[in-house]
């Protein structure tokens, strides 16, 4: 297993100013401090942290903004938190060991890894309980939920391999062999291609969605390049993936599958979070325990600020 922590500091507060009105904060899970930190991007300053259990790491924000999940991998468990008031409210089972998850497009579910029991879970977030698993491959980690919500995506480190699952009913539809040791998985807006980030592999699959089989392969051919983090933007034309110790983001262009950018961030690029307009890439850094900002026309660094320590995973929205 591999692990990470998040970098920001002061720079250009006129430049993050115009985005804060949509996405005003980045909120980061802390590996190893246990906790949440809190950014409001538009004073480039940490506004709070949040204490939430042990061993953060998978973090997402419901779809309507009004609660924070946090998978919590050595309590078994999906921390709640409460974003207006900060707090932490409950917890609830997630299976055995989770490491990351996905919720579903209506807030209604959530989808999770679990990575001893190699197994994949689907939560019921009204009755807060599991109510089903599936077996996936051994080592389970990313996992992605299609646009239209159809799909599960769950990425296996040992098996080398990306696990299709049917949300409904909830069983396992096919696998596709990816490259060695895949991480997450970043859909396309239009659901037509997924992304699959390989650690060892160097590379990143371009999965054709529809067809369930990879199209092509594109290899990071960067110096300590170990992909991990990945997500479209907005508009779906470019890809970006954290390397975690080749210390950059690099940029996909999704049409031609061609590397056209490497973006220095330094202290091991981890998570990623990208605002709603795509004009914002925030990215957690472990080995420096800070947290970047990074301007997507530019890709520039405009804002490394302090986080927690271990500093893994990113959401970004209103709080």
């Amino acid at each position: 297993m591999s692990w990470a922590r998040a970098p920001w500091s002061a720079l250009v507060l006129g430049a993050l100013a115009t985005n804060s009105a949509a996405q005003p904060y980045a909120y980061v899970s802390n590996e190893w401090s246990d906790d949440i930190t809190v950014v409001d991007v538009a004073k480039a300053k940490v506004a709070a942290t949040i204490p939430v259990g042990k061993r953060p790491r998978g973090i997402a924000l419901s779809p309507d903004a009004k609660t924070l999940y946090v998978a919590l991998g050595s309590e078994d468990a999906i921390a709640l938190v409460d974003v207006s008031t900060r707090k932490l409210v409950a917890k609830i089972d997630a299976g055995s060991d989770p490491e990351m998850f996905a919720l579903s497009p209506d807030g209604s579910r959530l989808f999770a890894s679990n990575e001893d029991a190699n197994t994949a879970s689907l939560v019921d977030l009204k009755r807060r309980v599991v109510v089903a698993s599936v077996p996936v491959g051994i080592e389970p980690e990313g996992v992605s939920v299609s646009p239209d919500g159809r799909l599960v995506y769950v990425t296996s480190e040992s098996t080398h391999s990306v696990s299709v699952i049917q949300t409904e009913p909830f069983k396992l539809a096919t696998s596709i062999l990816v490259e060695t040791r895949p991480r997450e998985v970043a859909f396309t807006p239009d659901g037509s291609r997924a992304y699959v980030t390989a650690e060892i592999g160097g590379a990143v699959s371009v999965v054709d969605v529809k067809q369930s089989k990879v199209l092509t392969t594109i290899r990071i051919e960067r110096p300590g390049a170990r992909p991990k983090g990945v997500l479209v933007s907005p508009d779906g034309k470019r890809v970006f993936v954290s390397t975690g110790s080749g210390n950059e983001v690099v940029v996909i262009d999704a049409a031609t599958h061609q590397v056209t950018g490497h973006v220095p961030v330094a202290g091991r690029p981890w998570g990623l979070g990208l605002t709603r307009d795509g004009r914002r890439l925030i990215t957690a850094n472990g080995a420096a325990a800070t947290i970047s900002v990074i301007d997507t026309e530019t890709l520039q660094v405009v804002a490394t600020l302090p986080a927690g320590k271990g500093a893994w995973g990113v959401a970004v929205g209103p709080g």
